[in-house]
């Protein structure tokens, strides 16, 4: 019996599949995304039921084009969300031109309806410039620490690879989604899930909100 037969019957079917809602931001970092609704689906699929599903919007409904040069086609523009939703807004290199007046407000206006938002790689410059960071807890892509640091001082930085801090989730970038998706998979269906997904993506090593971004030198140069 392989490990899809084993989680199959084991896993309860939820009376409404968790939507994640993608808002894709103009030169988005690719591995961000896709490692987080990659997760997603092998979770569905690991599992024999619909447990996840997602969308995909964009400032205005048009197609996107993420830092590889990739042209992302979306389903919505920023439309209405509802409380259940988890809303994932992907950014990448170009994070300051990218986070418009109209993706701040719309943020703002949504997160009053209580919604869980995470900023991905460098988004969580969007969601703090949206105010939603104030007094909280967060991470960015180290390339980005100190600006960040020195335009939202209210703002608790971490080198952490995630953090997440009451309805408010921000990580580093690259394969922390992985972490972050991992984490969320195992608290909605238990670690078992969460351990089969993380095989399927040959993921040996998970980390927690206390690991760092960077290696430490004694790793960096070989040294135990």
């Amino acid at each position: 019996m392989d490990i899809i037969d084993q989680l199959v019957g084991t896993i309860e079917a939820p009376a409404k599949p968790r939507r994640f809602v993608f808002v894709l931001l103009e030169d988005f970092t690719m591995l961000c995304f896709s490692a987080a609704v990659e997760s997603l689906r092998i979770a569905n699929r690991m599992s024999g039921r619909e447990l996840y599903t997602w969308t995909l919007m964009s400032e205005n409904g048009t197609p996107v084009r993420c830092s590889a040069g990739i042209e992302f086609v979306v389903e919505d523009e920023l439309i209405e969300v509802l409380r259940d939703d988890t809303v994932m807004v992907c950014g990448g290199v170009s994070i300051k031109s990218a986070s418009s007046k109209k993706i701040v407000n719309w943020l703002r206006r949504e997160s009053r309806r209580g919604p869980l938002m995470a900023g991905l790689c460098t988004a969580g410059y969007t969601l703090a410039k949206a105010g939603l960071l104030d007094g909280k807890r967060a991470t960015i892509h180290w390339e980005n620490q100190d600006s960040f640091i020195e335009e939202f001082e209210d703002v608790e930085l971490t080198k952490s690879v995630f953090v997440v801090d009451g309805n408010r989730i921000t990580t580093a970038g690259g394969t922390s989604s992985i972490d972050l998706m991992l984490k969320l998979i195992a608290q909605d269906h238990g670690e078992d899930l969460a351990n089969a997904v993380a095989d399927q993506l040959i993921y040996s090593s998970i980390r927690t909100d206390q690991d760092t971004q960077r290696l430490s030198i004694p790793t960096r140069i070989g040294v135990r």
